[in-house]
C-alpha cells in the first residue's frame, strides 16, 4: 500500500515490505558486492519486511533501527543508522565487514557524495519535493564502505511518486573499482502496529 502524507522520513516508524512488482532487481547489485548464487537466489525470492524503529536522542541526533525479516520469519540483517554522519562499524554475515555513516541531506545542484564530489545524477531523479526538516535537507544519505571487498554502497532515501502513488523509495548505488549498479526499491507501508 502506498504511503500516508503523515509518514515522513521524520516518522518513518512502522512496517514496510519490499515490493517485488515496483523495484528493480537486486541481483546485479548484490553479484558486485561478491554475494555469492545461492544467497542472491534467496534474496530475489523472499519477501524482505523491515521494521523501523526512529528515535531522537538528548542531543537531537536521529537514530533508525531497520529490523529486517525473510519470507517465514527468518530473521535478516539489523541496521543501526545514526544521522550525524559519524562512521558506525557493522558485522553482517551476508555483506562482511562494514562502516557507514548517515545525514540528512539536500539533493539539489550542490549535493556530495559521501565518497567526495559530487552525488551520481541517477540519486537524485524523480523524487517528491519533501522537505521534513526545517531547512533544505530532504532526503536521507548512507555511505558504506566495505574495505576487504572491495566495493562502496550509497544510498539516498525518500518518497516518489510509483505508478500514481506515492511510495517509500531507497535508491542504491554500489561501485566496486571501475563497475557500478543501480536498483530503487520501492515499500508498501503496512502501518506502525505489526500486520
Amino acid at each position: 500500500m502506498a504511503a500516508p502524507a503523515e509518514v515522513t522520513l521524520r516518522d518513518l516508524n512502522g512496517y514496510w515490505v519490499m515490493s517485488k512488482n515496483l523495484s528493480d532487481p537486486l541481483d546485479p547489485v548484490l553479484a558486485l558486492q561478491g554475494i555469492n548464487w545461492l544467497i542472491r537466489k534467496v534474496v530475489s525470492l523472499a519477501t524482505i519486511t523491515m521494521r523501523v524503529i526512529e528515535t531522537e536522542d538528548a542531543t537531537g541526533t536521529i537514530h533508525i533501527r531497520v529490523e529486517q525479516t525473510a519470507t517465514g520469519g527468518i530473521k535478516g540483517e539489523t541496521e543501526e543508522r545514526k544521522l550525524d554522519w559519524s562512521p558506525v562499524p557493522h558485522v553482517s554475515g551476508v555483506f562482511g565487514e562494514m562502516n557507514n555513516r548517515t545525514r540528512w541531506t539536500s539533493i539539489g545542484k550542490d549535493a556530495e557524495s559521501g565518497g567526495g564530489g559530487p552525488l551520481h545524477p541517477w540519486l537524485t531523479e524523480g523524487w517528491l519535493d519533501e522537505k521534513p526538516l526545517e531547512d533544505q535537507r530532504s532526503h536521507v544519505q548512507n555511505w558504506v564502505v566495505n574495505e576487504k571487498s572491495g566495493w562502496t554502497a550509497e544510498q539516498i532515501w525518500g518518497f516518489a511518486m510509483v505508478d500514481g502513488k506515492r511510495y517509500h523509495v531507497r535508491k542504491f548505488l554500489v561501485k566496486k573499482g571501475d563497475e557500478e549498479a543501480k536498483a530503487r526499491m520501492v515499500y508498501d507501508w503496512k502501518g506502525v502496529e505489526k500486520y
